[in-house]
């Protein structure tokens, strides 16, 4: 997993300028809401915010320079996705057929805006229909990017984590030398999982990154990280974030509903769940590495914690899991 480039400040567009961008789509601004609440992580851009224009609602984006060929390449692959009826929201081509339009010096990208209900992240490890969601949004995936051409190499988890530790063993020795047991156990378990199938991921489909209506998934965002991947990738993601919510999570509903789903269709057989265990705990290394580049201590310090408390709910003694 790598990080975009950190945003850097934006100058607030005026309304003349919106009208600008708006038009490279067709379309007539009629209003900006920079109060409405954004889901997604901010730093995917430079600045965003919620706009009307043309009867409907849409996300604007100011997009750095570095990034549009990456940005292009996701959002054709969300475009691809959602004409197959995978609830996503594509971004919109403007009239020359472009994903991005660049006014003067700024690059923009436009999406329709996907409005639902916020979900509680401190509850929802105890909601059993998300999880079953969540599991059926994985197979729908899968089915809709069947034909997709993917011209990317696969995810190395194992080459990732190897370069985090190395990286950590450097810059951040202390938190390197409490999860030396969990590193060395990361690094033979990957080992046995070299010829697991590959499938395009998501990437990043934590409970946050969808959109929720009353019992469905309205949408997914923040494809980012999304690319072919170690099919149990977006398992194994979702379940070590469900499982951080909470001490009884990883046995609650969310979970319990989410593991029977994906067994249920097929997307889960027993040589896999062997291996899930291992994956999910090597993708946390991503979480700790994301935590020591922001200088996070107190997220640093509850990611050695979990990370340890899932070596031993998974691998341990009295392993419960």
């Amino acid at each position: 997993m790598v990080n975009p480039p950190s945003p850097k400040p934006a100058l607030h567009p005026s309304n003349e300028l919106l009208r600008d961008i708006l038009n490279c789509w067709g379309l007539t601004f009629e209003a900006i809401h920079p109060r409405i609440s954004i889901q997604g992580s901010p730093e995917r851009c430079l600045y965003r915010v919620v706009v009307d224009a043309g009867g409907s609602r849409h996300f604007l984006e100011e997009l750095d320079s570095r990034t549009l060929p990456r940005k292009r390449l996701i959002a054709a692959r969300i475009a691809h996705l959602e004409a197959k009826a995978l609830p996503v929201a594509a971004p919109q081509t403007g009239l020359d057929g472009s994903f991005t339009q660049r006014v003067g010096s700024r690059n923009w990208q436009l999406t329709p805006f996907l409005e639902g209900i916020e979900l509680n992240p401190e509850g929802s490890w105890r909601d059993a229909w998300r999880g079953k969601a969540l599991a059926l949004f994985l197979r729908d995936l899968r089915q809709a990017s069947q034909n997709m051409a993917v011209h990317e190499d696969v995810f190395d988890l194992h080459g990732y984590v190897r370069k985090i530790v190395n990286d950590a063993r450097r810059l951040h020795p202390n938190v390197c030398a409490e999860l030396t047991p969990v590193f060395s156990l990361i690094e033979r378990k990957l080992e046995s999982c070299a010829s697991l199938p590959v499938a395009f991921c998501h990437g990043d489909p934590h409970p946050l990154n969808m959109i929720w209506g009353t019992d469905r998934i309205l949408g997914a965002i923040d494809w980012e990280f999304c690319g072919p991947k170690c099919v149990l990738h977006d398992m194994a993601l979702i379940l070590g974030c469900v499982g951080s919510e909470d001490e009884n999570a990883l046995s609650g509903p969310f979970i319990t509903a989410f593991l029977k789903t994906l067994r249920g269709c097929g997307l889960l057989d027993s040589r896999l769940e062997t291996h899930l265990p291992t994956w999910t705990l090597a993708l946390r290394v991503a979480w700790l590495a994301e935590w020591l580049r922001r200088g996070d201590t107190e997220m640093t310090q509850f990611e050695v914690f979990y990370m340890r408390t899932l070596e031993n709910r998974f691998f341990g003694r009295d392993k419960a899991f």
